[in-house]
């Protein structure tokens, strides 16, 4: 059933990777770096405004739904409530936002129109839903069909040489097809929108196991997208999108770390439930292999990054390639770091997480304040890299109840996990 649901959610992924490396190749060789760094721009800038309809809900609700299914109706119902009311604070939050920046007006429609796209995102928690469920394929089936449809639309706008503004509604155009996509299949299914209920009592129990995990997902955003707003009002927009070539060819690779831990989370929380001792000694092993696919990516890199950037994007991006190195390095940390959120959720230590992602953002703004100037993009993704390592390996240490995961994630640097299956000595 496991790797069942893994293969659609691989395939979803797969799809969205490469089909979305092609799209977003074109676009970037379309837009040239100067147009690409707004768009990137606009979409790092909204990202700061996601916490009001994320919520930090996805797993906390897939793990309430595994565990009380006869309230699954009162769980979905109030997750989207709490969801679509933070979509409309986001909506506002940003709209007086802009009346306060300093930037062009294509920007500012850009940022608008992205943040639109935002409210249409409650529908996510039937996503959740599909993954307590171990059916992702109903979401892989929504989500790709919007992808797909969206892309097409990108391409008409790259043929009939549209501005920076189309490529922003082809994005808000994705989740629109996907919410609605996913509430037809919903109810194809036999399952009923209209048998969610909200319920006050759930809402409060949500959010009191959420709301560390939602600040921290914050928190998050910022680490990962204040370098594209630090860079483009410290250096220009044309540098964004040079930059933003770096993100996106780093960010690739990721998508495995991720399908496995939503696919796996499932498995975990009921295996601590009866074999705790194998499941932490499982949850070494994740954070293994984490690590040693970093490893292996970030070489690779190293030797090939400079030319796949000019193979791909050409010669126009060609200054990513420092950029791209440090941040693909970056991703073992956080590859890591999204496995250890399986063991901070089952265990209720979401507020940990808090603490240590305050410390490091401040830390990260710090380094990008002195190395962006001086090293421009690169420095960047420097500051980008060295805060994410403190974050997962140092200052997680300074609370006692994480010591022991930080350790376990140190621990994992020794390949041996990945051989060994048998269960670890009580």
């Amino acid at each position: 059933m496991y790797l069942k649901n893994t293969s659609w959610l691989l395939f979803d992924r797969l799809l969205r990777i490469f089909g979305g490396l092609f799209i977003g190749i074109w676009i970037a060789r379309y837009l040239g770096p100067s147009d690409f760094g707004v768009l990137n721009y606009a979409l790092a800038y909204v990202a700061f405004f996601q916490v009001f309809v994320s919520l930090g809900l996805d797993q906390i609700v897939v793990r309430e739904v595994v565990k009380y299914p006869k309230l699954t109706n009162y769980v979905l119902g109030t997750a989207f409530g709490l969801k679509f009311f933070g979509s409309i604070l986001a909506l506002i939050g940003v709209f007086i936002s802009l009346l306060f920046i300093q930037t062009d007006y294509i920007t500012k429609l850009a940022i608008f129109i992205l943040t639109i796209r935002i409210v249409f995102q409650s529908v996510d928690v039937i996503d959740y839903f599909f993954q307590a469920k171990v059916i992702s394929k109903y979401t892989v089936i929504a989500r790709s069909s919007a992808f797909l449809c969206s892309s097409l639309l990108s391409i008409f706008f790259i043929l009939y040489e549209y501005s920076v503004i189309y490529f922003a509604l082809s994005l808000l155009v994705d989740l629109l097809l996907s919410a609605l996509f996913l509430l037809f299949i919903y109810q194809k299914n036999s399952y009923k929108v209209k048998q969610w209920r909200f319920s006050k009592k759930i809402a409060i129990n949500l959010m009191k196991f959420s709301w560390p995990l939602a600040l921290s997902v914050f928190l998050i955003s910022i680490h990962t997208k204040i370098d594209q707003v630090m860079i483009g009002n410290m250096l220009d927009i044309e540098q964004v999108g040079i930059y933003s070539v770096a993100v996106k060819l780093s960010e690739a690779w990721l998508f495995f770390p991720a399908i496995l831990v939503s696919t796996l989370m499932p498995y975990f929380v009921s295996l601590r439930e009866s074999d705790n001792a194998l499941y932490h000694y499982r949850l070494i092993q994740l954070y293994s292999l984490m690590f040693w696919m970093g490893v292996f990516v970030g070489l690779a890199t190293i030797l090939f990054g400079e030319s796949i950037i000019g193979f791909l994007f050409g010669v126009a991006y060609i200054d990513a390639y420092m950029a791209l190195v440090f941040n693909i390095w970056n991703g073992i940390f956080i590859s890591q770091a999204v496995a250890r959120g399986i063991w901070m959720i089952s265990e209720n230590l979401q507020i940990y997480r808090l603490y240590s992602n305050i410390i490091v953002v401040v830390l990260n703004i710090t380094v990008n304040i002195l190395l962006i100037p001086k090293y421009g993009i690169a420095g960047a993704a420097i500051a980008t890299l060295a805060t994410q390592a403190l974050g997962a390996w140092v200052v997680s240490l300074f609370w006692k109840p994480l010591r022991p995961s930080t350790l376990a994630m140190i621990k994992s640097v020794n390949p041996i996990y990945l051989i060994n299956f048998r269960r670890e000595s009580k």
